[in-house]
């Protein structure tokens, strides 16, 4: 008992002796960040840049957005089930497809003729009775009527929504058996010219990119800059925990990801028109667990490289590349199969998709799974960074 007693006390000493040596490296690291404002803005011009450059090919319009009528009269939870995959398909695609719901079928037909909106998709009453029949030759419909429109957006948007109903089978094959029991079927195609603009899903992938840039940014900056100011002696003499110190760089990145974020992302929302609509704590987490992500990555180029000039440059690159990777360029889906199966293994993938579905077309399912993933990638990578820290330490 007494050993254990023991134990116990030494483990809380060694845990009060990390935050202090936390503390310690953090005042140490607020006053270097204070000395070097000019590295600064090495972090926050590069997305500024694409923005500016994008803005002017694009030209300065009010951007269009494609908008999907869904009208639910069967309001069944398979019915339920088939729409948050619609508004998850959207989301993907946010802000050039936007999903909205109308009451009836002949209001939303109405305006479908009228050319107001892109499609329509209806589930008409009896779609669950139909499925949970059991009976391969009963069907449920869900009825799709969309304008031709010679687009990619719109074909890669219709392609998805072919996607989600064989999701939907594979789901409903579980239970009942019958892998084709469901349907989209298209009754009318209509033609308008219609000008689709990317400024506004671009406004998002900059404010997500924020989270790259800051993260690699200052996460290898202060790293390497220890070595550029021969600083890195004085740490590897010292018994400060390495873990705490490379702790104390990532949460400077964070921070200072977090300030240039609270300030940007308003002036962007409203120079845009561009209008948050989801939940305002689950986009702060998934940018907090982002940025630390990227800041564990920059730590590891910090150490590689050493070098303060050339750490800025792979930095930018780097978050240059992973930007476009990512879906800040345009959504995966319109990149490729091979580019949308690399942004699986990117932890900031997860980000921009959260940013863009509480931004556009809010989902707590669809937001809290990717929540989850980067949940799991912020321990992974943490536990990485902190292991190469602790069993190599620092080399001159």
């Amino acid at each position: 008992m007494k050993a254990e007693n023991r134990k116990e006390k030494q483990v809380r000493l060694k845990l009060k002796q990390w935050f202090y040596d936390l503390a310690t490296i953090l005042r140490k690291d607020l006053i270097s960040t204070k000395r070097v404002k000019k590295y600064f803005f090495g972090a926050i011009i590069p997305p500024i840049v694409i923005l500016i450059v994008f803005s002017s090919l694009s030209g300065i319009t009010d951007p269009e957005t494609f908008t999907v009528m869904v009208v639910d009269e069967d309001d069944t939870p398979y019915s339920h089930i088939m729409t948050d995959y619609i508004g998850n398909v959207s989301s993907e695609f946010a802000p050039w497809f936007n999903v909205i719901n109308i009451d009836t079928y002949e209001e939303a037909e109405a305006k479908l003729l009228n050319l107001e909106y892109l499609g329509l998709i209806y589930i008409p009453t009896g779609f669950q009775l139909n499925i949970s029949a059991n009976d391969p030759n009963i069907k449920g419909i869900i009825y799709l009527e969309v304008q031709n429109i010679n687009d990619d957006y719109v074909k890669n948007f219709l392609q998805r929504l072919d996607e989600a109903v064989l999701t939907f089978n594979q789901e409903v094959h579980v239970s009942y058996g019958h892998v084709d029991q469901f349907a989209i079927i298209a009754q009318k195609d209509y033609v308008i010219d219609q000008n689709l603009s990317m400024l506004r899903g671009l406004v998002i992938g900059i404010i997500c990119m924020f989270s790259l840039t800051c993260g690699l940014f200052f996460g290898s900056l202060n790293v390497a800059k220890e070595y550029d100011d021969n600083t890195i002696i004085e740490i590897l003499n010292s018994p400060v925990k390495r873990t705490a110190y490379i702790a104390s760089k990532q949460l400077i990145a964070v921070t200072l990801g977090l300030m240039v974020v609270g300030i940007a992302s308003p002036l962007l929302f409203i120079l845009y028109d561009v209008e948050f609509r989801g939940n305002l704590l689950i986009v702060i987490c998934a940018f907090i667990m982002s940025t630390w992500i990227h800041a564990c990555i920059g730590g590891l180029i910090g150490l590689r490289i050493k070098n303060k000039m050339t750490t800025i440059l792979v930095a930018i690159v780097i978050s240059v590349f992973l930007w476009f990777f990512m879906g800040g360029f345009a959504p995966v889906r319109m990149l490729g199969e091979q580019i949308y199966f690399i942004s699986r293994f990117l932890p900031g993938t997860y980000w921009f998709e959260i940013m863009f579905s509480e931004t556009y077309y809010p989902s707590l399912p669809y937001s809290l799974l990717r929540l989850g993933v980067l949940g799991i990638l912020t321990i992974a990578f943490t536990i990485i960074i902190w292991y190469v820290i602790s069993k190599k330490g620092f080399k001159l």
